[in-house]
């Protein structure tokens, strides 16, 4: 019979019309509840029961308040059911813009707006003693080998001999070379894979690399001396316009999207799995806090409650549950 008298309830919810703002037509639980939820006594006695379920939840394990099955559901259907991804992409420049805004009007550098305590530990992590890792050495070689490196030191030691012969024979220096390019580029090529590897040697060799780590921090120093307003104009107009049609492409690019959800459940999976043994006071300071959470979380409840349709739900429940204790 109760649910029987609950889908009527919901038939008749989902059949009645807008109530007009200042009259409702559900009758007098309607009208009841449209006066308890806007009266300062509801607020209140709402926001001490959340402080209170707040509180217990400092004791609960994380596993245990969260459904992480929900999550990535959530997580996989995002974009499919909820997402409008043109709104995404408009979003996303209008931000853009709005950050080139306020730079634009920054006069300090990145280190003239962080607290100098942070300031101090940066300048010491970079003064710090630094070294590649194996893996890291591993990637620098790799990276040595590949084609577009290859064709760099080309260039360079090509270029190299050619500024060497113009000095030496300026009068047909330059034709000489013109003439002989493509073999020059032959005779180098001959020699690049043992080139390759002493540049890889080189690159990885102890005494290299803290050149390599003192040329690291001179950019990083100069990046953060910066004034902030500078890195508005590293983008021209025209590249401005060519990022934002990128932008675009990309939001609505498919396996971009299943990519990003993909490495999101990923995300999602490793964090949950480092937490889930864990109460979620040891996470999140609960009990300090109830109260002020507790209020934050009713000013979002309460117009939700103060819908139309969500009023007169609460008062066919009602209806019900009297209707049950006769």
């Amino acid at each position: 019979m109760r649910r029987l008298g609950l889908y009527i309830a919901l038939r008749t919810f989902d059949n009645a019309p807008m109530p007009i703002r200042g009259a409702t037509r559900g009758g007098s639980q309607d009208r009841y509840w449209e006066r308890r939820i806007r009266s300062k006594a509801f607020k209140r006695d709402l926001a001490a029961a959340v402080a209170r379920e707040i509180t217990g939840l400092s004791a609960q394990r994380v596993k245990d308040v969260i459904d992480a099955r929900q999550v990535r559901v959530l997580i996989q259907n995002w974009g499919n059911r909820l997402i409008d991804r043109e709104v995404v992409a408009d979003l996303i420049i209008q931000g853009n813009r709005r950050m080139n805004r306020r730079l634009r009007r920054q006069r300090g550098s990145l280190l003239s707006v962080l607290d100098p305590q942070l300031v101090d530990d940066i300048e010491a992590l970079m003064r710090a003693g630094m070294e590649l890792s194996p893996d890291l050495e591993d990637f620098v070689a790799h990276v040595m080998q590949q084609e577009f490196v290859r064709r760099l030191f080309t260039d360079i030691i090509f270029t190299a001999i050619v500024s060497f012969n113009q000095r030496v024979n300026p009068l047909f220096g330059a034709l000489a070379m013109r003439v002989m390019e493509e073999q020059i580029r032959g005779f180098i090529d001959l020699f690049m894979p043992a080139l390759q590897r002493q540049a890889i040697a080189f690159a990885i060799n102890g005494s290299n690399q803290r050149v390599l780590f003192d040329f690291t921090r001179s950019i990083i120093r100069q990046l953060l001396n910066e004034p902030l307003r500078n890195y508005a104009g590293l983008v021209s107009p025209d590249q401005q316009e060519e990022l934002e049609t990128l932008i675009r492409e990309a939001v609505g690019n498919a396996k971009l999207e299943s990519l990003i959800r993909a490495t999101a459940v990923a995300a999602w999976d490793d964090f949950y799995a480092a937490v889930r043994e864990k109460p979620v006071g040891e996470l999140l300071r609960l009990d300090e806090h109830a109260r002020w959470l507790a209020d934050r979380c009713v000013e979002m409840i309460l117009p939700a409650l103060a819908r139309p349709h969500i009023l007169q739900f609460v008062a066919a429940e009602m209806t019900l549950a009297l209707a049950g204790q006769r």
